[in-house]
This record gives structure tokens, sequence and C-alpha cells, in this order.
């Protein structure tokens, strides 16, 4: 109970802003209870999101979400939170078990299958990534700027150009004002006019 207080008040003072007292709160949490899943779920968490700009706090959620996906495997939160910090931290092919494991335990999570299919595009999986980054597509509804990215990069690997100029087309759609905007616009009549040219 005294576990749960400490738990209660970290999330409290966190939702007040108070970082200091929230990330204190919970370590002293898991100080009196080591395998408090929801402590060291929310504790992995702050720590893996705050990492992208400090490792030694992506590494420290690494650990703490580690141990929370040990104890409650079950958990879609844990299991996608536990892929980011290890996509992050180079540990790319565990991130990809990570991400495939939070999209078995819950299948309608658009970013999970975006990640993964970032993750298997970085191990040159491509046949899976597309199917990954074409599912969250599916669930993004096609408004995903990132996604139609990824899969344009996708195709562009694999010489699919008309696929790709497409999917660079999707992305200017759902961000008009993007900084490359003419870079890209120059990419898709590059693309275009090799995917009009008959292929060796």
């Amino acid at each position: 109970r005294a576990a749960e207080r400490l738990y209660d008040e970290g999330v409290r003072y966190l939702a007040e802003k108070r970082e200091r007292d929230g990330l204190d709160s919970l370590k002293r949490s898991l100080e009196i209870f080591p395998n408090y899943y929801l402590a060291l779920d929310r504790l992995g968490q702050e720590y893996a999101f705050r990492g992208l700009n400090d490792r030694k706090y992506l590494e420290a959620g690494f650990v703490l979400l580690t141990k929370a996906a040990e104890v409650n495997p079950r958990s879609f939160n844990s299991a996608f939170a536990l892929g980011l910090a290890q996509y992050h931290l180079g540990m790319t092919k565990e991130a990809v078990e990570s991400f495939r494991r939070a999209t078995n335990l819950y299948g309608k999570a658009p970013d999970a299958f975006l990640w993964l299919g970032k993750a298997l595009k970085k191990t040159s999986t491509l046949d899976q990534a597309e199917e990954a980054l074409k599912r969250a597509n599916e669930l993004f509804k096609g408004k995903s700027a990132d996604v139609h990215w990824q899969l344009a990069g996708l195709y562009h690997d694999q010489k699919r150009y008309k696929e790709a100029a497409d999917e660079f087309e999707l992305f200017l759609k759902v961000q008009p004002k993007s900084t490359d905007a003419a870079k890209i616009r120059e990419s898709i009549r590059q693309l275009r006019e090799k995917a009009a040219k008959p292929q060796s």
C-alpha cells in the first residue's frame, strides 16, 4: 500500500508538471516494491521518452521496461515502449521482437505497426516491413505522413519507382507544408520518368 500511495502521488505530480517530484515518487515506490508493474511501466516510459535526447535516460528506461515486460508479459504498453527504447539504442533485432509482440497483443495500434515496419526495414526484411507499413496505413486511414514516407523509401530501394512516386504524392497530400516540398516534387518527377522507361 505504501508503494501504491507513492505511485499515485508520482502520477499526480507528473500530471501537475512537477517532473522531479513525480519521478522521485515513482522511484521510491519501486524501492519499496521492486516488482510493482505499474511503477516499472510508468517510470520506464518516462525515462525512455526523455532518453530520445539523453542516452542515460534511455538506458534506464530500457532496464525498467525489460523488467515490466517480464512482470506483465501481456502488456501492450510495456512491449511497445520497450521496442522504442531498443530501437533508439540500436538494438534493432530485439526491437522487431518487441514491436511484433506489441502488435500481437493489440492488433489495432497504428504506431506499433509503423515502428515494426521501420525496424524491419532496418534489418532489410523488406517484404515484412511493407506488410507492417501497409497495416499501419490502414489503421491511420491513410493520414500518416510518416507511413507514406517510409513506404516511399522502401519502394525506392526496391526500384518500384511508380509506387514510390505515388507514396511521395500521398505524403505531400497529408503534409503539404513540408519544408522539403519542392525537393519531393522534383523526386516525384524523376521517379515518374524512371517508371516510364522500360526496365532492362
